[in-house]
């Protein structure tokens, strides 16, 4: 009986393998560091279409009272204004737009006064408002009383 030793050729196999998989190893972690910054770039494209969205939203429900502060309003260009808003954390912000606000001065109906715009609405106006505040230099020249 011949007996072979096939020992030899399948550690180069397995040498091969190794190897392989390494290399294969090594394109992954460059895939997941460009996978990582195309969800990176695709999650701050979703947010611009969402602040877009937003500051139409805003314009078209919301600008002309926060816009002038005629009635009492925060204007959105003042951050002072909207200091401790803002500290309440948008969840709460969102809340309050929704269901309405009786203030100290003024009050603001139930989403705005535009029974049509969804919750999801709201809380994309929301976004856009603090963006813009967040964005405002401190502006105490005109106060605004809280409400």
């Amino acid at each position: 009986m011949i007996q072979h030793n096939f020992s030899k050729p399948w550690k180069h196999i397995q040498h091969l393998v190794l190897a392989v998989l390494l290399f294969l190893g090594a394109c992954s972690t460059q895939n997941q560091s460009d996978n990582e910054s195309a969800s990176i770039t695709a999650k701050e494209s979703a947010l611009n279409l969402k602040l877009a969205a937003g500051k139409t939203l805003y314009e078209s429900n919301c600008a002309a009272c926060h816009d002038s502060g005629s009635s009492g309003d925060p204007k959105l260009s003042n951050k002072e204004a909207w200091i401790g808003r803002m500290a309440e954390g948008k969840e709460v912000m969102t809340k309050k737009a929704i269901a309405g606000i009786d203030g100290k001065i003024g009050m603001m109906p139930p989403r705005g006064g535009n029974t049509s715009l969804t919750d999801e609405d709201v809380k994309t106006v929301i976004l856009y408002m603090t963006s813009q505040i967040n964005r405002c230099e401190e502006n105490t020249s005109v106060e605004s009383p809280v409400l």
